[in-house]
């Protein structure tokens, strides 16, 4: 009897879609059980900032501003935790991460090395390494030990005084700084099987700076554009609570005239 090729390729696609469907109809159920009766556990986070000349930088939409001079790398965390790191000059891993590609599809990060050197390898110096990512071990820093914040998480803190280029074998001190730098920062756990998961990454990149924003005429001229408008809006606020308590005030009055005018006319009706 001579195979009907057509009929048995619909029944695959047939029998396939079914068991993809099934598939998808468990996957359905499970996540909702999980959520109404699983407990996921709370993840730990970190949250990074630099400090320059006493000043605090926050890093906004992954990007910073920063003066050619000495700086310290701050990090907060809810519990101390192995941070991956990558610095370089080179943008490319920065921009892959940004991106939103996944962990192990960042060749910087994506061989596991038992021995992987540590940022604090080298005493007040980053190294710049497009090819590799370095560990910043939980509860290292060059503060005292077990520094808090207000919020009561702890800080550890690297302190940068030049930079080492890697592939160029060279010192950058700060004066030379001109490229700008791309900071990686991932926070990583193991599931069950032993599999690393990512958890969170923080991106920066450092653009250096002669002057701070808040020193810039610009920013003066910004400032006091501001200040002109809050004074500008306090006025009319002023001036048009004014009105308001003026005509308040006159309708009361009106209201206290009336009343004396039908009393006068009660007063004129009984005599």
């Amino acid at each position: 009897m001579p195979i009907n090729y057509t009929e048995n390729v619909k029944f695959l696609k047939k029998n396939n879609k079914m068991q993809i469907q099934k598939q998808i109809v468990k996957l359905s159920l499970i996540l909702f059980l999980t959520g109404f009766f699983g407990k996921a556990d709370a993840q730990e986070s970190f949250y990074v900032y630099f400090m320059q000349n006493g000043k605090r930088a926050n890093v906004k939409d992954s990007k910073i501003e920063l003066k050619k001079q000495a700086f310290d790398i701050y990090v907060e965390y809810t519990a101390p935790m192995n941070l991956l790191v990558n610095a370089s000059l080179n943008h490319k891993t920065w921009l892959a991460a940004k991106k939103g590609k996944l962990l192990y599809n960042l060749p910087v990060f994506k061989e596991t090395k038992a021995e992987r050197p540590t940022i604090f390898d080298f005493d007040a110096t980053l190294f710049l390494n497009p090819e590799m990512c370095f560990i910043w071990k939980k509860n290292q820093s060059d503060s005292i030990s077990n520094l808090k914040s207000k919020k009561g998480r702890t800080i550890n803190i690297k302190k940068i005084r030049n930079l080492y280029s890697v592939p160029d074998s060279v010192n950058i001190y700060p004066p030379e700084f001109e490229k700008d730098l791309y900071l990686v920062f991932i926070y990583t756990e193991k599931d069950k099987s032993g599999e690393r998961i990512e958890i969170q990454r923080e991106l920066v990149k450092i653009n250096w700076v002669k002057k701070y924003e808040t020193e810039t005429k610009a920013y003066e001229h910004k400032k006091k554009v501001v200040a002109k408008d809050k004074v500008r809006t306090a006025e009319q606020n002023l001036k048009r609570k004014q009105k308001l308590a003026k005509k308040e005030e006159q309708r009361l009055k009106k209201l206290e005239e009336d009343k004396e005018k039908r009393l006068q006319k009660e007063k004129e009706k009984k005599e």
